[in-house]
């Protein structure tokens, strides 16, 4: 009912649609802060299974921040074989002021829905 009888592909909505989920531009959405640090895992036409990566606030704010790779699952793949697929991170909140060491990470193989979870030292990589 957005268009009516006619075609979608022929309206002008369609086509600013379209424009805007085909866009390569893409804000760099915050998922977790650990240690100071703010995380983001990000997928691009380089990253195809993507990188979990890191940086200051203060690198954040610039216009191109500069990411430290934490774990990149392109390399994972190619290392071990797997077509791994990234599912997220677990942490511990032990609280304020106790430095966080150890994550969950989840990868699933192909993106099914069973999952591998490995401990994870943020610190050492």
């Amino acid at each position: 009912a957005l268009f009516g009888n006619e075609d979608p592909q022929q309206s002008r909505l369609y086509g600013r649609f379209l424009d805007i989920l085909e866009s390569k531009a893409k804000i760099p959405y915050i998922g977790r802060v650990l240690n100071g640090l703010l995380y983001n895992f990000w997928q691009d036409d380089r990253q195809v299974r993507g990188v979990w990566r890191r940086c200051t606030i203060d690198e954040y704010r610039k216009p191109a921040p500069a990411w430290e790779t934490v774990l990149d699952i392109d390399a994972l793949n190619a290392a071990e074989g797997e077509p791994w697929v990234w599912k997220g991170s677990t942490v511990l909140d032990e609280g304020p002021d106790v430095p966080t060491q150890l994550v969950l990470i989840s990868l699933s193989r192909g993106g099914a829905d069973a999952t591998v979870v490995r401990e994870f030292d943020i610190c050492s990589k």
